[in-house]
């Protein structure tokens, strides 16, 4: 038996998708999971810190007490200006499959996202050779096995997701360059696996992701970019991507051998791209949260603002030079220079938080320039925010495109990490993109139509499931509660007999 356990992530794979295609005859192996398998949907934090979704699942811990929201850049308590989340910063301990490693088990982990390795464990590691968001290095243990993949699978086919134009050409490019990157992963974790007999092997695919924010637009009818006559190949791409990492999935469960235990996760949804996200900064101008109206003029001469105002056939080269590996270094050493506390008359800033909105006020004793008093003078804020983003109307059909507003305190309690937003923006997700929208106090607002590092018509959503295989199918440990990405990690754990050396928020799914 090749693997006690075997976890396989499919990162932001829909299972809605998958429950279409297995209908069709298109997944052989999702369909034998529906026979065979416990299907339990999980919970998680889409709703509040989606970023967070990663680090959730492989430690077990909400993100309101690891706060590790949006990897790219991020503002934390104490500092004014967003920063990428450091390697030293990410605490390897409370990983699962090093929890096990510690107690003796031996472990292969292979590109699960968010992560890095740890050094003197008792198996391999490798991270980010094939994952959608490269925000480290990519790195192995030992460290001779990452010239020795390369050498033997080469570079992982697609090193930037977002660095395409609107082309039909670039688009070709993308869908065979996905297809090969499944194919060729899917033959390195075979010979992974195959190496040694694992208490637990560990592994994400990530081309789901990449398809699913590039592609959409090919199959849903309803997107303002859909093309109705594009090559048949491109409205099938999300398809024949699944198809691919199905094939790998069935691979795995057949080749770890019968009486393996495995989790198989959809991570998160997938969807339309709404883009509410991107009005945020405009409409806390708009409102007075910043100290003048002039941060929306330097705002427009910022270059993803410019953009609209760009040929088409620019924006290739714009997004090849995004992509050159020396500025991606830079972006991870410095990340945005933004410094979005930096004056004392900022009562709140929008942060990034992938696909909802995130706003942090500027507390006095808490920022290095708070002049927002905490407890009612912080109410107050949250209240006059609060009630002018639910004021939002959409220009295009009157509704309104906020589905409500969230506090640190009402999603995780009030002993959540300081670093934790204060308001988290869920948006409206149903329905067309964010183009126009207006308020009695805001006025009208238009969402810029296209960011230069981000063609993307798709985004997450909403919908995490995991499929439990082999002796794993009994009954669930406690029916009555709702599951969470967040027993993903202890039910691992239970399933090697390894006690958490951390606190975890989750709890074992089955025995």
């Amino acid at each position: 038996m090749p693997a006690r356990v075997l976890f396989i992530g499919l990162d932001s794979a829909d299972a809605g998708l998958i429950d279409g295609w297995v209908d069709e005859g298109r997944l052989p192996n999702f369909a034998s999971l529906r026979e065979s398998a416990l299907a339990v949907p999980l919970t998680s934090s889409l709703e509040t810190l989606p970023g967070a979704i990663w680090p959730e699942i492989h430690s077990g811990i909400s993100a309101g007490r690891l706060p590790l929201y949006f990897h790219p850049r991020q503002l934390h308590t104490g500092e004014d200006t967003v920063r990428p989340i450091g390697a030293e910063e990410i605490d390897a301990e409370t990983f699962f499959w090093i929890q096990a490693a510690r107690a003796g088990r031996a472990i292969a982990a292979v590109d699960i996202p968010q992560t890095v390795v740890v050094p003197g464990i008792d198996g391999i590691q490798i991270t980010d050779w094939g994952s959608h968001d490269q925000f480290l290095p990519t790195a192995s243990e030992p460290r001779s096995l990452l010239g020795e993949l390369r050498e033997r699978f080469g570079e992982y086919p697609v090193a930037q997701c977002d660095a395409h134009a609107r082309a039909t050409v670039q688009y070709e490019s993308l869908l065979e360059r996905l297809l090969r990157a499944a194919r060729v992963k899917r033959e390195m974790l075979s010979e992974l696996l195959a190496r040694r007999q694992w208490d637990l092997f560990a592994c994400t695919l990530s081309e789901s992701h990449c398809v699913g924010h590039q592609f959409w637009h090919f199959g849903d009818e309803t997107h303002p970019w859909h093309d109705p006559v594009a090559a048949e190949h491109l409205r099938n791409a999300i398809r024949d991507v699944y198809v691919e990492l199905d094939a790998t999935v069935g691979r795995l469960l057949r080749e770890s051998g019968g009486d393996c235990r495995g989790i198989v996760l959809a991570s998160h949804g997938m969807g339309i791209y709404h883009r509410g996200t991107a009005l945020l900064p405009e409409f806390l101008d708009r409102i007075g949260m910043s100290p003048t109206s002039s941060s929306a003029l330097l705002r427009e001469v910022q270059p993803r603002y410019l953009v609209r105002h760009l040929p088409e056939s620019t924006l290739p080269t714009l997004r090849a030079i995004s992509a050159l590996p020396a500025l991606r270094m830079v972006r991870r050493r410095f990340g945005g220079l933004r410094r979005p506390l930096e004056s004392p008359r900022t009562r709140a800033t929008a942060l990034e938080n992938n696909r909802c909105g995130a706003i942090r006020l500027n507390i006095a004793g808490r920022e290095p320039r708070g002049c927002v008093q905490p407890g009612a003078g912080a109410q107050r804020v949250i209240d006059e925010i609060r009630g002018e983003l639910l004021a939002l109307r959409d220009c295009r059909d009157g509704r309104p495109i906020v589905d409500r507003v969230v506090t640190a305190s009402e999603a995780f309690g009030a002993d959540h990490h300081p670093d934790v937003p204060d308001l988290m923006v869920v948006f409206r997700t149903d329905g067309h993109p964010v183009e126009r929208v207006r308020s009695p106090r805001a006025g009208e607002i238009r969402v810029p139509p296209i960011d230069p590092g981000s063609p993307r018509s798709g985004d997450h959503r909403v919908g995490s499931r995991a499929w439990l295989t082999g002796a794993a199918t009994a009954p669930l440990a406690d029916p009555t509660r709702p599951a969470s990405v967040l027993d993903v990690a202890p039910t691992v754990l239970r399933w090697l007999g390894v006690e958490p050396a951390t606190r975890m928020d989750g709890r074992p799914l089955a025995d």
